[in-house]
């Protein structure tokens, strides 16, 4: 067995501060813009349910905040891994235990991993476990159809399973580097079996949503508030002794609220002064139909991205915090590569390019397509038709399509919309939950029908490949060929923005949080006065 690195084999350390510094008493304030409608950890997928969870419980791996590398959690170590990359063992720390004092067993995570797969819980992040032997397979019958037998037989087959008490064994579909970020996702939480068949449907209530992380839940009062508090048994105690997370629905409200002394972090815009950017984790992009002509032409589609001017945009029209972008992953993550170049704005590189396409001027008609229901996309679509006139002489119109436009870009690629607005956000900072997950041949959320045995070919290689650097130099490749190849113009990369109280300290924001410094709250802390 030998141990499997993504290029970082450090534990995550919390910096060193003075114990004079830090209010053992200190309590924070932030807020939530809306009622989390579920915190269970499998069936979860939003930002504000996230964050709850990882409140409460620490999967076997996280991310360190400085390098976004999986480091260790609850697991001791990274994973030893077998020869052929198949297998994974995960053993955990010695003396782990739940927040209510039960010892912390392997099976607590097999029961979380199985709960995953399990049909009948239908969480929406679910596909993350796909790679895990039995997972897709198990996930994709239908409780209501399938026969108990057929169900049960499926269950055995997951390959997930407890080796003793503190060794877990996983066995995956393929060699699969990037499950290490999935083994830090909240999905993989160690759920109490007991917890949830004492709790039922209201199990998430604080008396039996007991968890092994740095916090306890202890109070819910819907519509109002979540109280957390210290978890004193967790491995690494918290420097906070309360976290409270008030649901204000309305930005100005919060923002009173901030002013007053009221809240201690909140969500920032773009213009608000004094706040704090984290790195961005979206990125947002206009699609291009490359089975519809001219699209079909390289040089047209990389002459439409070469004509618009990203910076004035993010400047000049868009209404939240943003970066310029010129590819797929954000800067800062892994993956990202700022050398990207293909894409700059040059109207005199993309006037070349259109020359030298095999379409004669003018072009063939084209529409940008966008839901009526959408004011950013109907911006967008109004500003990149106007810089492709001025920029490029190109006339492109705008083409609505109601409500549900989604629907007409999930049609066969000949029949979907030829340009519409498009983006993705992160799973989990691995840059196979970008470039493969999103445009490889057979993706389901492309919709451009982007079709390149070369970029498959790199993405596939880069997948299982086990050296680091190799790895991330065939992600790289495929990232630019992508580029150049221009299914997509790529436009902006979103960023959150905090207001932060000066006396909440030892915080790190990152492109990954689903809370404010998500892998750093049990090293903040309150300064004493």
């Amino acid at each position: 067995m030998v141990a499997w690195l993504l290029g970082c084999a450090c534990t995550q350390q919390s910096p060193i501060v003075p114990p004079d510094a830090v209010d053992p008493s200190g309590e924070i304030r932030t807020s939530l813009a809306a009622e989390p409608d579920t915190i269970d950890p499998q069936r979860e997928s939003f930002p504000d349910e996230i964050a709850q969870t990882l409140m409460v419980y620490e999967p076997l791996l996280t991310f360190d905040p400085k390098t976004l590398q999986p480091v260790p959690a609850a697991a001791r170590a990274l994973p030893d891994v077998s020869d052929d990359g198949l297998t994974l063992t995960f053993t955990l720390r010695d003396g782990l235990s739940y927040s209510d004092g039960a010892p912390l067993r392997a099976q607590d995570f097999v029961n979380g991993w199985t709960r995953l797969c399990d049909p009948s819980i239908a969480g929406d992040f679910a596909f993350v476990g796909y790679v895990i032997s039995g997972c897709e397979r198990w996930n994709n019958l239908d409780p209501k159809r399938a026969t108990a037998f057929e169900l049960a037989a499926a269950r055995a087959d997951l390959g997930v399973r407890a080796l003793d008490d503190r060794r877990i064994l996983f066995t995956l579909t393929r060699p699969a580097p990037y499950f290490l970020a999935i083994a830090a996702l909240w999905v993989g939480a160690p759920v109490r079996a007991s917890d949830v068949s004492t709790g039922g449907d209201r199990w998430t209530d604080p008396r039996t949503f007991v968890g092994n992380g740095p916090f306890r839940l202890t109070e819910w009062t819907h519509g109002e508030r979540l109280v957390f508090e210290r978890n004193d048994r967790y491995r690494t105690p918290a420097k906070l002794k309360r976290w409270t997370k008030v649901i204000v629905t309305d930005p100005a409200a919060a923002k009173a609220a901030f002013a007053n002394g009221e809240l201690d972090v909140i969500s920032a815009g773009k213009d608000d002064p004094g706040a704090v950017s984290a790195p961005p984790s979206a990125t947002f992009y206009i699609g291009l139909n490359v089975q519809r002509p001219p699209l079909d032409d390289q040089k047209v589609r990389l002459a439409l991205a070469r004509s618009l001017d990203r910076a004035a945009y993010v400047r000049d029209v868009l209404d939240q915090p943003a970066v310029p972008a010129t590819s797929l992953v954000p800067a800062g993550l892994p993956g990202s590569d700022p050398s990207d170049d293909a894409q700059a704005f040059d109207p005199a590189a993309a006037r070349a390019l259109l020359a030298a396409s095999r379409y004669q001027s003018p072009l063939p008609p084209m529409e940008f397509s966008y839901r009526t229901n959408a004011p950013r996309s109907i911006a967008q679509a109004k500003w990149a038709i106007a810089q492709w006139q001025t920029n490029l002489g190109v006339t492109v119109v705008e083409h609505p399509i109601g409500d549900c436009g989604f629907c007409q870009l999930v049609k066969k690629p000949e029949e979907a919309p030829q340009i519409f607005p498009l983006g993705w956000s992160l799973d989990y900072p691995d840059p196979q939950d970008w470039l493969p997950t999103i445009f490889r041949s057979n993706a389901a959320v492309q919709h451009t029908g982007y079709r390149s045995d070369t970029f498959d070919g790199l993405v596939d290689r880069a997948d299982v490949e086990r050296d680091p650097v190799k790895r991330l130099d065939l992600y790289r490749q495929a990232q630019r060929l992508l580029t150049s190849d221009a299914p997509a113009i790529f436009l902006y990369s979103t960023e959150r923005r905090y207001l932060i109280n000066p006396r909440v300290r030892g915080y790190a924001l990152t492109g990954s949080d689903w809370e404010f410094a998500q892998f750093a709250i049990a090293s903040m802390y309150v300064a004493k006065h």
